[in-house]
């Protein structure tokens, strides 16, 4: 599947749910409980969307939220995603404070691989990043059962909202080189309409390079569908960076996205949207609602708008992550 710029489009994050155990400040002003989820798509719902997905070649599927493992029907789902067959590898976003007690059965349930949030490994300035406190140990024990679990690969993402001192950057190498993750530095996005005050990848890539005192070198590592670059720190480890904002990657995108109410967003940063599950529930087949996604998919545009984009009028927790 072609969008109009001849980019292959192969990858759909889908956001099972807008519920969150953790109030991020550069994602959402409160905790969005499961029980105030009312529009959440059944597994029956999603099986018909990915179906109409596998139709038009998607090979991969990233589960993410809000909080996935809050979505009421997570299991099923996996099974009989693993059952069908349709994708080559299925993955997963969490912020892995609710991940210890279910790394295994997720692994077993056919999850490929998985993603963890973690913005400090320091206690209380973690509390403040997740919007809550004494959360840090939970996360951490989720790592640890991921890592325990034997997925393909387990990725640390760390969302750079602010400028770190070089004192935090060594502490923070010091995990880096040690725990056997691969751990991706994302640029902050003004989602709730703060002005762009986080580090460009030129400031990152310089402040790295300084506390470990040599040269990051690029490599060509591919780790699954997603737009990371892969670096070598001086000691030879690796770290991913995905720097959306000073760093478009639009030319290579190879994805669109699936809102927890239903919606296929064509783009992050634009407020283009398809509503795909009023067609599922007016009885479209899967063939018929995969001849519409390639029709819908033909107004993706080129590229966003980078650091002079408007605020979306969908706020990221309402997207995904």
């Amino acid at each position: 599947m072609k969008d109009a710029w001849g980019r292959t489009i192969e990858y759909v994050r889908l956001s099972l749910t807008d519920a969150c155990n953790f109030c991020c400040p550069y994602c959402r002003p409160a905790e969005i409980t499961p029980q105030s989820q009312t529009q959440i798509l059944s597994v029956d719902e999603w099986m018909t969307v990915l179906g109409a997905f596998h139709h038009v070649g998607v090979k991969a599927v990233r589960l993410t939220g809000g909080e996935p493992l809050l979505y009421p029907y997570l299991e099923e789902l996996l099974a009989r995603i693993k059952k069908i067959g349709w994708f080559e590898d299925l993955s997963m976003t969490t912020n892995g404070s609710l991940l210890a007690q279910r790394a295994a059965k997720l692994k077993e349930l056919g999850l490929n691989r998985v993603n963890i949030s973690l913005d400090s490994l320091d206690s209380d300035a973690f509390a403040l990043c997740v919007g809550k406190a004494n959360q840090l140990d939970s996360v951490l024990n989720g790592i640890h059962s991921a890592i325990d679990a034997g997925f393909t690969s387990v990725k640390i993402n760390t969302v750079l909202s602010r400028h770190w001192t070089d004192d935090e950057v060594r502490s923070l190498l010091q995990y880096v080189e040690t725990w056997p993750v691969i751990w991706r530095f994302i640029e902050y996005m003004p989602f709730q309409g703060d002005a762009f005050h986080g580090p460009t990848f030129d400031e990152w890539k310089a402040q790295l390079e300084r506390v470990s005192g040599g040269i990051l070198t690029e490599n060509h590592s591919v780790y699954g569908f997603g737009p990371a670059t892969y670096y070598n720190l001086p000691s030879g480890k690796e770290i991913g960076c995905i720097f959306s904002m000073s760093h478009s990657y639009c030319d290579t995108c190879n994805r669109v996205r699936l809102t927890s109410d239903g919606q296929m967003r064509l783009c992050l940063l634009r407020d283009d949207e398809s509503d795909l599950v009023s067609l599922v529930r007016r009885g479209l087949s899967e063939t018929e609602l995969a001849s519409h996604i390639e029709w819908a998919l033909q107004r993706k545009q080129e590229r966003h708008d980078g650091v002079t984009m408007d605020q979306p009028e969908r706020p990221m927790w309402r997207i995904g992550g």
